[in-house]
């Protein structure tokens, strides 16, 4: 039996777009092939609320129509209605005739309004025994023993940073209990800052993984069922900081698209997160759509300066100095009545801040384009930004990176040759907000502030826990403080863009 997956990227309510695309495939294919797809790949998705437009519906309805037309056998994701109620559901369609429809029966969160299905279901074709489904309800198929030849799933699953072979492991033990292949298919790109990275994969009824397509690549493979143990297609993970960088740039490329923009404005500050942003929205959208804005202080270094110009410099992108000192004590004889007490605190900080956030905003209109956040996981927890400030942004394309995290990733960039200035590596990190400012005068050391962090974050350790693990007990109450009274903040900061299970932008909130 021939089959083909199709990792493909798909546009979410934009039907036409989603057809045209599986309908390029269809008219390509051979007339014994069968063309798998992805969840939700002519709807796109997640949908939420758009499961109830009854206009969505009928447009999915007339683009399956249209792809049956074409008289060819596939597998597709598509909303199906019946009596009112909508289901995630996968259509089963050989040689133009609908065959089978199965509905999601385990919901997931971004399955929205869809209500609950029958799972997996079982079908002959070409002689073999084929159940079809959702990843979702794998399990409780697998619990029926039901005897089949073949199982195709269909998923849309997303990218996580720490995962390598996990969900190729469970599959493998699912074929090793059902006697059976599985194909599972998943889709590519993003939506919203959700980031879905495919690596669809074959495993045998041996437990062998015969293929397994590259992350954030929009590919095709065709093989033969009856040849399946001489198919050998598989690429290995690359390691851990080449996978997020793949990520972010992905991210960054998609989310752009998507939302018809073609130009990024970043502030660079000569420190290690702008520089590490700005490698990955050049690499993106290419050094002729970004644009890098230098913004010094009474407060600023030189090194910052020469390390943010070196930044733009080497990635040779458009740079422009606005210095934002007359903006800063504009703001101050403005407020002159607020501060006359002559206190300098975080109010004068923040000034700064928002002034500078200001001015990548006007660049931004001016070359309608749209603004690369900065801020880091670490960061965000302990609520280490300006709120319209340096928090602001379309996207924060390391938002949900720790910054250890950001280190290893940017000697990694750096593993050739250096692309970003070593100084913004080495150096100690500040926001040069005041006179010799440092990170560290107000949080702890980014190594000892990132395990806590972790230990809470990560492995769900409480307060005590993580003092009983050896940390020192002022400092976990002290992170920990930080942590829970800055979810308001976290709330209203950039979009981070997903790469973890513990994202705060999607995952990770605390419920007040």
């Amino acid at each position: 039996m021939k089959v083909n997956i199709c990792q493909f990227n798909y546009y979410a309510g934009n039907t036409e777009a989603n057809q045209k695309q599986a309908e390029g495939v269809l008219n390509a294919s051979g007339e014994d092939c069968l063309n798998i797809f992805s969840e939700l790949s002519l709807s796109g998705g997640p949908l939420y609320n758009k499961v109830l437009h009854k206009d969505l519906y009928k447009q999915t309805s007339m683009c399956g129509d249209n792809l049956c037309s074409t008289g060819k056998s596939f597998i597709i994701g598509t909303p199906a209605e019946n009596n009112g109620q909508y289901y995630n559901s996968l259509v089963f369609v050989e040689k133009g005739q609908v065959r089978a429809l199965a509905t999601k029966r385990n919901l997931s969160r971004f399955d929205g309004n869809f209500a609950a299905g029958n799972g997996m279901e079982v079908l002959t074709y070409q002689g073999k025994k084929i159940a079809f489904g959702f990843y979702e309800d794998i399990y409780n198929f697998v619990q029926r023993k039901v005897d089949v030849d073949l199982l195709i799933v269909c998923t849309a699953l997303l990218f996580d940073k720490d995962e390598t072979d996990e969900l190729q492991n469970e599959i493998k033990g699912y074929a090793l209990r059902l006697k059976a292949d599985i194909i599972l298919v998943n889709r590519i790109g993003t939506e919203g800052n959700y980031l879905f990275n495919g690596r669809s994969f074959v495993v045998t009824k041996q437990g062998k993984t015969a293929v397994s397509l590259k992350e954030f690549e929009q590919t095709q493979y065709g093989f033969d069922t009856e040849d399946i143990d001489n198919v050998s297609q598989v690429n290995p993970l690359p390691c851990y900081e080449e996978r997020i960088y793949h990520a972010c740039v992905e991210g960054i490329r998609d989310y752009w698209h998507k939302s018809k923009i073609q130009k990024a404005v970043i502030g660079l500050s000569g420190g290690i997160d702008s520089a590490l942003a700005v490698v990955l929205a050049a690499q993106a959208l290419g050094k002729d759509n970004v644009t890098g804005v230098l913004m010094p202080s009474e407060f600023s270094s030189s090194h910052s300066v020469n390390d943010a110009l070196k930044s733009a410099e080497n990635l040779g992108i458009k740079h422009y100095t606005v210095p934002v000192q007359g903006i800063f004590q504009a703001s101050k004889e403005a407020l002159h009545e607020l501060l006359s007490d002559n206190k300098t605190d975080t109010t004068e900080e923040n000034l700064q801040a928002r002034a500078r956030c200001m001015i990548v905003m006007a660049f931004c209109n001016r070359l309608n384009a749209a603004m690369i956040n900065t801020s880091n996981k670490s960061e965000s927890a302990v609520g280490y930004g300006t709120l319209y400030g340096d928090d602001s942004g379309a996207l924060g394309p390391i938002g949900d990176l720790y910054k250890q995290d950001v280190y290893k990733l940017s000697r990694w960039i750096n593993r050739n040759e250096e692309i970003i200035p070593w100084n913004s590596i080495d150096k100690e990190p500040s926001a040069e907000l005041h006179f010799n400012q440092k990170d560290s005068d107000t949080l702890p050391e980014y190594d000892v502030l990132d395990k806590i962090l972790q230990q809470h974050i990560e492995r769900n350790m409480s307060e005590q826990e993580i003092i009983n693990a050896g940390y020192d007990e002022k400092t976990v109450k002290r992170v920990l403080h930080l942590y829970n009274i800055n979810e308001w903040k976290r709330r209203q900061e950039a979009p981070a863009l997903r790469l973890s299970k513990t994202c705060f932008a999607t995952d990770y909130k605390i419920n007040f």
